[in-house]
């Protein structure tokens, strides 16, 4: 968790206690997959950051009223985190519809990070101003071109996708109490 105190201080025990039993039911919930659990954690890491930055500033506001509105947000947070352990508890035990929600979430978080454009490999042998690192002009009409503009097709395409199910993700969330995770952008 360390990044989350160096913020604005320590956060309180009761938080940190609750992303520990967080991470240890989360990797239960998958069997002890590592990768599946990493893929899990990097999907409720935004979500324990933003409650990190909501209790940091309630311990640097002096207006009561702000405060309070922030109490009432955690609060809520805190309840939506232990609906949230609860599904990922009965995922571990079952392998109902919690555990195909908790397998499903892990597919779709792997196929994200698989995805996108190839990044230009480091080679030590190469110098930093080597033609190897320089952006490729592609004209448009060539096979090059006719690539790009499929390769833009598919953005779209996937980006249309990922719209439609945020917003099954959102219904679900608020139908049920629960978080789903957030996707950072890249």
């Amino acid at each position: 968790m360390g990044g989350l105190t160096s913020a604005g201080g320590r956060l309180p025990p009761s938080f940190t206690s609750l992303y520990r039993l967080f991470l240890r039911t989360s990797a239960v919930s998958v069997l002890g997959h590592r990768p599946a659990f990493r893929q899990l954690r990097i999907l409720w890491r935004p979500c324990f950051e933003s409650a990190a930055q909501v209790l940091h500033r309630v311990q640097r506001t002096s207006g009561d009223q702000e405060r309070e509105r922030l109490q009432r947000w955690y609060n809520v947070w805190e309840a939506r985190m232990d609906n949230t352990l609860s599904l990922l508890s009965v995922s571990a035990r079952s392998r109902g519809l919690a555990h195909r929600a908790t397998r499903n979430l892990q597919s779709v978080m792997r196929a994200r990070s698989a995805g996108g454009v190839q990044k230009q490999k480091w080679n030590p042998q190469l110098s930093p101003s080597s033609e190897h690192y320089k952006p490729i002009t592609i004209v448009r009409g060539t096979r090059a071109g006719n690539r790009l503009d499929k390769i833009k097709q598919s953005a779209q395409v996937e980006e249309n996708a990922w719209n439609a199910l945020g917003e099954a993700i959102t219904m679900a969330e608020g139908r049920d109490g629960i978080t789903l995770g957030r996707l950072r952008n890249r």
